[in-house]
């Protein structure tokens, strides 16, 4: 009886070991648009050429259709080519990207943060000079994808997430994280990362696709804490949370699988040592 309130409390013990609250979660996605609100001030981008597109206090449709830029209008905009510059994100700004019908990138500001580019301003980077661009990373609240509905042109193509976590059984044995949880993202998705309080901060890049792809290449690892995927599909009333338990996570620990098979193993050894001194009295009892 012992034994085997002994290899509860084992079990009890591993069982909370994997109720690991913190997670991480990696993204990987292909999308035509998404959101990032930056966090901190550490987000500087450098662009080799850019149109930058400062939206006009009010419409000038006395400019005619002839002498309007192909990439932005110059009746909404008003129009200049730049070259080598470094835009340096504020803390808590707003932008959109998107795949830009040209094949560049476009960065409109959502934010009032700026006098020079008031909320609606575009950046452009034309589709040569984001091909041989570097990445640009970023460290902030991140969306992907946006709402699917006719006419959308910013929605996600495609992407995969993995869940990493670490709990006590495995922590005591080695520092590591592992997958406990995976997922295929489907065309059409809008995809964040929620907490009970205040914003998920993703550390990612953005990189141009392929030549043969089109899209926008979007990698993130998210910051570790209390936090899970949602997902938001077209014709649903509810998106779907992802976030892994303790199922998920027993199953994919190879820690546990062996632990669970030496448990196994002991109770198969003690069962037949406590068996063969009962075996012994009734032969005795016989004779």
């Amino acid at each position: 009886m012992a034994f085997v309130i002994f290899i509860v409390l084992i079990c009890l013990a591993i069982g909370f070991g994997t109720m690991a609250r913190e997670r991480t979660f990696s993204l990987v996605a292909t999308t035509l648009g998404g959101e990032i609100t930056f966090n901190g001030q550490q987000n500087d981008w450098q662009f080799s050429e850019v149109i930058r597109c400062t939206m006009r206090a009010s419409p000038d449709f006395r400019i005619s259709g002839e002498a309007r830029e192909e990439l932005c209008d110059n009746a909404l905009f008003k129009v200049e080519h730049l070259s080598d510059i470094v835009v340096s994100w504020r803390d808590a700004e707003r932008i959109q990207f998107r795949s830009h019908p040209s094949g560049g990138l476009q960065i409109r500001l959502d934010s009032d943060s700026r006098a020079d580019m008031p909320p609606g301003s575009l950046l452009i980077i034309p589709q040569a000079a984001w091909a041989d661009h570097g990445a640009l990373a970023f460290q902030g609240a991140v969306q992907l994808g946006g709402e699917m509905a006719t006419g959308s042109t910013d929605y996600l193509l495609s992407g995969h997430w993995e869940a990493l976590q670490t709990g006590l059984a495995t922590s005591l044995v080695r520092d590591i994280t592992e997958v406990v949880k995976s997922g295929t993202l489907v065309r059409g998705s809008t995809v964040d990362f929620i907490k009970s309080e205040g914003n998920v901060i993703s550390f990612g890049h953005l990189t141009p696709p392929d030549e043969s792809a089109t899209g926008i290449e979007v990698a993130l690892l998210t910051e570790r804490a209390p936090i899970a995927l949602r997902v938001s599909y077209y014709g649903l009333q509810e998106p779907a949370i992802f976030k892994p338990d303790w199922i998920d996570t027993i199953s994919s620990s190879t820690l546990l699988v062996a632990l669970a098979a030496l448990l196994s193993l002991i109770a198969g050894i003690v069962g037949l040592v406590l068996a063969v001194p009962g075996q012994q009295e009734q032969d005795s009892d016989s004779e």
